[in-house]
């Protein structure tokens, strides 16, 4: 189930209120998947749009081979 845009906004605000990046990138994350703007998630976040843009890459990042 994704979250509405302004719901994922809102939970970046309570991320950066608490200082909890490990719940921030998720937030980030649901932002991004739930169609936010990018530029409104990094004004929430408090970041630029090249930090929020390397927190979206690590969705797709290759796992590492063994």
């Amino acid at each position: 189930m994704y979250l509405a845009a302004d719901h994922t906004l809102t939970l970046i605000d309570q991320a950066v209120a608490r200082s909890d990046s490990a719940t921030l990138r998720a937030a980030i994350r649901a932002a991004f998947v739930g169609n936010a703007p990018v530029e409104h998630i990094a004004t929430r976040a408090r970041t630029t749009i090249a930090g929020v843009l390397a927190v979206i890459d690590e969705m797709y990042a290759e796992p590492a081979a063994c």
